[in-house]
């Protein structure tokens, strides 16, 4: 992979820059955590939504509980 290539993947983004402009471009919506990790990379989301709050950012947390008992999480930014 070449600089070019490296920059139009968004590679020299870090794993909370791609989840912050993942949740700016659904803007008050729900954002389901899997999608925030097939944007990032990041298998640690949790963590990586903790360091935004750092930054400033005021990032919404819900759960629910499906009928298998799998609790799916979802953020969304305020």
């Amino acid at each position: 992979m070449n600089q070019g290539e490296f920059t139009l993947n968004n590679g020299g983004a870090s794993q909370c820059d791609r989840i912050q402009a993942a949740l700016e471009a659904r803007r008050g919506q729900w954002v389901a955590m899997p999608d925030l990790w097939r944007a990032s990379g990041a298998f640690a989301v949790h963590s990586r939504i903790s360091d935004l709050r750092k930054r400033g950012l005021d990032i919404a947390q819900e759960s629910h509980r499906d009928e298998a008992g799998l609790v799916h999480s979802f953020y969304k930014l305020v």
